[in-house]
């Protein structure tokens, strides 16, 4: 299944490369046409920009001549414009001309330009001798040689503008067409990709007959039911799918198991949190409320643990917390369930047991904490113990304030003791 899976993606990956690069040749090949087909627009544009401007330079010059303005200033505001269509017309006719160099038309065009191109800089010089010349003869001699080459460059320049009224027509023709073009591309790529995976997806998977037999299953997964064990068939594919859906469901068990536990566990001891603890003392109450079993609740207070975190730091003060929640786990029954009450504060829940079944455990207990030589301190510490059971009682709360009374008490008295019931053991 996994061989098959990593062959068809392989397959959609080379498919998909293919499709991708065939779109991105024919749209370069429009995007190329469409480029081709603006340098003509603006071609069209930058002749009749040139002949606007020669023209109006001619008619100045003749207002100069006549007397009809004093000054060369108008005549001056058109040699940029002029000079920077000049420079549209070139850059249109090499582009056209290299995209289309087998183009007999754009020849035509780019020897009129040549010709306007060598008659420009005897335009410039004649033009600049006439907006400079101070003797009245002088500048008749200029003006006569300007209008001459003006004539000329413009007899050039109306061969271009005739030649690309044609291109004009084209463009216009074209360009409604691109919207078009693009569609088609994107549209039959994009059936070709869906076709070809659609044909992979059933070639992939058909020899897997298994679906069917799924369904239980994964309506189990949508219930969040995750104890079953899923048995298909002996084909290969079948075999795979069943082992790696059984490893999935193992996987969210310990998960949910994981995550379970992170909420009830207190991170630094291992011991059950308060939370869990709240929890089971209301279940063991309500339990003995219906059926009168009783049980016991035994609270655990280290002696001046505040000087161990006093003198040697919290780091050897938690050290001590997880050892002795080590030696309750390692005294107590299986049965019975050890949880942090707070700070230095544990609390044993021991069900199905009154609190003088108990005497013999907590007695036991302390004894083991006397005599162990805990890691972090190098020597023994001691504990207080308050015991009380559910007898006779009608909420949690009273069973916590007995045992802590009985705690009270045995702190009170001299400490390293068990109080059961407000007598001590």
């Amino acid at each position: 299944m996994k061989d098959r899976l990593k062959t068809y993606l392989f397959l959609v990956f080379i498919l998909f490369l293919v499709i991708y690069l065939t779109s991105e040749h024919l749209a370069k090949k429009i995007d190329d046409e469409v480029e081709l087909y603006n340098q003509h627009v603006s071609l069209l544009y930058n002749s009749h920009e040139v002949l606007y401007h020669i023209t109006a330079i001619q008619e100045g010059i003749y207002s100069l001549e006549y007397g009809t303005i004093e000054s060369a200033e108008p005549i001056k505001a058109h040699l940029k414009s002029l000079e920077q269509g000049m420079e549209g017309i070139s850059n249109g006719i090499s582009y056209i001309f290299y995209a289309r160099g087998d183009d007999d038309a754009f020849k035509g065009y780019a020897n009129n330009l040549d010709a306007v191109q060598n008659l420009y800089p005897k335009f410039k010089v004649q033009l600049n001798e006439v907006v400079s010349a101070v003797d009245a003869r002088e500048r008749r001699k200029h003006i006569e040689e300007t209008i001459e080459i003006s004539e000329r460059m413009e007899f050039f320049l109306n061969q271009i503008d005739k030649h690309m009224d044609g291109e004009y027509t084209a463009v216009n023709a074209f360009l409604p067409t691109i919207t078009a073009k693009m569609r088609w591309i994107r549209n039959i790529t994009g059936i070709l990709f869906f076709c070809v995976i659609v044909i992979l997806s059933v070639m992939c998977f058909n020899s897997c007959k298994s679906f069917k037999r799924m369904f239980p299953y994964l309506s189990a997964i949508k219930g969040g039911i995750y104890d079953v064990k899923v048995e298909l068939g002996d084909t290969p594919c079948e075999r795979e799918l069943q082992s790696t859906i059984n490893i999935m469901f193992e996987k969210v068990k310990d998960f949910e198991k994981s995550s379970s536990e992170l909420t009830i566990i207190d991170s630094l001891t291992g011991a059950y949190n308060r939370r869990y603890f709240d929890i089971r003392i209301n279940e063991e109450m309500s339990r003995y409320s219906r059926h009168g079993t009783i049980f016991s609740l035994s609270l655990i207070d280290i002696d001046h643990f505040k000087n161990v975190n006093d003198t040697l730091g919290h780091q050897a003060g938690d050290l001590v917390l997880k050892e002795l929640v080590t030696l309750i786990k390692e005294t107590v029954r299986d049965t019975d369930m050890v949880a942090r009450y707070g700070g230095e504060e544990f609390a044993i829940i021991s069900p199905y047991t009154p609190k003088s079944g108990v005497l013999t455990l907590v007695e036991r207990l302390r004894d083991v904490v006397e005599k162990n030589a805990f890691t972090s301190l190098g020597r023994p510490l001691t504990i207080s113990i308050g015991v009380a059971d559910s007898a006779g009682k009608n909420a949690a709360e009273q069973i916590i304030g007995e045992a802590d009374s009985s705690l009270y008490i045995a702190k009170n008295s001299g400490r390293n003791i068990c109080v059961i019931g407000g007598v001590t053991a």
